[in-house]
């Protein structure tokens, strides 16, 4: 190979350069899904917590 085609090569991979956003912290997106799986992992929470109840004492809700 020569120094030209790895040069190309380089220079249109993604490299792992830390960009000045992503040392801050997390993105906007990054948020957005960490957001949402908190509120999935409440409502499977919450989901098991009633059918628990449903379970121990199911002619309760009749």
């Amino acid at each position: 190979m020569n120094d030209a085609s790895t040069m190309d090569y380089e220079l249109l991979s993604p490299s792992l350069v830390e960009h000045p956003a992503s040392t801050a912290g997390m993105d906007a997106e990054q948020k957005t899904v960490f957001a949402f799986v908190i509120f999935l992992l409440v409502f499977l929470v919450m989901l098991m917590v009633r059918c628990f109840r449903i379970l121990l004492d199911p002619y309760s809700r009749m």
